[in-house]
């Protein structure tokens, strides 16, 4: 069977949502699917590019080909990818299904013929920064809805709209205990990003009152982005670590830290509790499919770090608290697995 992702544009850094379409699509040509990734950058249904955002496109595309920009991710050599700027709907390939992963791809892929295929929309987030008026219309496109989250699946209940739960996955292979939970020192890890929806600036906030009570705590920060100049005191920054610096990362943690303030799902917070870190998150939608309130997780209010604190509190003065939640967040990731999702996508697309 043949299918087509299509991705609004490429990125040069991790992203989880891309991670996860690429993923998806090594499983599927596993399994023998044939598979083809566009990264759509200009999409007709957007107002078209200015010529500094062409011109930047272009670079990035030449830097790609050069091999001076390398991929962050190891795609099958059997997928497909082709990278399109000002894509159009005589460019898309005839297809037994065709996958949009984002709103602007919806409203792209609403307007391609049957013969690209049967229309999907693979949802991983209620998108409303799109403008929220235009993200709904999407919602109730003819397309098959696939959703990644429970949350999510309520949203399109909510528009009268059906869809499939596929739960996204922890990359086993690469995020696992290496290190025992019982014995690991007083150490949190927490993803930066600029993005102010990821709630890094409460992070900060909650990090710092808890440096103020345990000034041995060391703290560690990861993220694609430069060094932060509002970084906590003390604190380790890590850019870009690979997979392997990622999980001695969560390895080190007694304590994982995820104050956004609205996810599709949490998927650095399935990460690190694979490796062992009890998960202290804000109520952010993205963790309601394993993050369990005093079970395998503390959840606060967002945008609360005085709430964030006084969880990582209870969390380092209290151990066997930390270790009861560490094991059933281990316990709870150990059943998200790519081998259940992808079996559940390929039911989705009616392959199975």
């Amino acid at each position: 069977m043949k299918i087509t992702f299509i991705l609004p544009g490429f990125s040069r850094f991790p992203v989880g949502g891309f991670k996860i379409v690429y993923e998806y699509a090594n499983y599927l040509v596993a399994h023998g699917q044939d598979v083809q990734i566009i990264h759509a950058m200009f999409l007709p249904t957007q107002p078209s590019p200015k010529l500094i955002d062409f011109s930047k496109y272009k670079l990035k595309q030449n830097l790609l080909r050069l091999n001076i920009i390398k991929p962050w991710f190891k795609l099958d050599g059997r997928v497909q990818v082709i990278n399109k700027g000002k894509i159009r709907v005589n460019d898309i390939p005839k297809a037994d299904r065709v996958i949009a992963t984002a709103w602007e791809t919806a409203e792209f892929v609403d307007k391609l013929p049957e013969k690209c295929g049967i229309k999907y929309y693979f949802i991983q987030h209620y998108e409303i920064w799109g403008g929220k008026k235009r993200v709904d219309k999407t919602w109730k496109l003819p397309l098959k809805k696939i959703v990644i989250a429970t949350w999510l699946k309520d949203i399109a209940t909510g528009f009268g709209e059906k869809a499939y739960l596929v739960p996204n996955f922890v990359e086993h292979k690469n995020f696992y205990v290496t290190k025992k939970i019982e014995p690991r020192n007083q150490v949190i890890s927490m993803l930066y990003s600029e993005h102010e929806v990821k709630g890094s600036s409460d992070g900060f906030k909650a990090l710092k009152l808890a440096k103020e009570k345990y000034p041995d705590l060391k703290i560690e920060i990861f993220g694609v982005f430069e060094k932060p100049k509002d970084l906590p005191v003390g604190a380790t920054y890590y850019r870009n670590p690979s997979r392997r610096q990622l999980n001695e990362i969560y390895n080190e943690s007694a304590i994982y830290l995820f104050p956004s303030l609205s996810e599709g799902w949490g998927l650095t917070a399935t990460e690190a509790m694979a490796c062992g870190a009890a998960l202290c998150s804000t109520d952010n939608g993205g963790v309601n499919d394993f993050g369990i309130n005093g079970k395998s997780a503390l959840i606060s209010p967002v945008s609360d770090p005085v709430s964030l604190f006084n969880h990582i509190d209870m969390l380092l003065s209290d151990k066997h608290l930390r270790i009861k939640i560490a094991k059933k967040g281990v316990e709870i990731t150990d059943k998200l697995t790519l081998e259940n999702s992808g079996k559940s996508l390929m039911r989705a697309l009616d392959i199975l």
